[in-house]
């Protein structure tokens, strides 16, 4: 984490959504904004939005949480600022929206 500060996510990406839908060229480009912010700020609220975005996209939140195999009341709550879900609800939400994540070492 190069800095701690914590950015306004809530609405922040939702403009994204209407301009990725279904436009391989703009989720690319989401995907490199959500990186940088991610990379700069350390918040998770940050990955927790792009998800959140994702899940809208795909429009059914009950179908999501039935193949993650989680309540859907906790998908629901890993969306809400502030939350501090389990990782492997995190990676479950994820896994099921198509998005992977990769460890890189940092040397400082």
């Amino acid at each position: 984490m190069k800095n701690t500060k914590k950015i306004k996510t809530e609405g922040f990406f939702e403009g994204f959504a209407n301009d990725i839908k279904d436009n391989p060229k703009k989720l690319k480009e989401f995907e490199k904004a959500v990186n940088k912010i991610y990379a700069e700020t350390g918040d998770i609220d940050v990955i927790l939005g792009a998800l959140k975005v994702l899940a809208h996209l795909k429009g059914n939140i009950s179908k999501l949480a039935k193949n993650s195999k989680i309540e859907r009341a906790s998908v629901y709550n890993l969306f809400k600022k502030g939350s501090n879900p389990t990782f492997k609800n995190v990676a479950a939400v994820s896994h099921n929206l198509g998005v992977s994540f990769n460890l890189s070492f940092v040397r400082k």
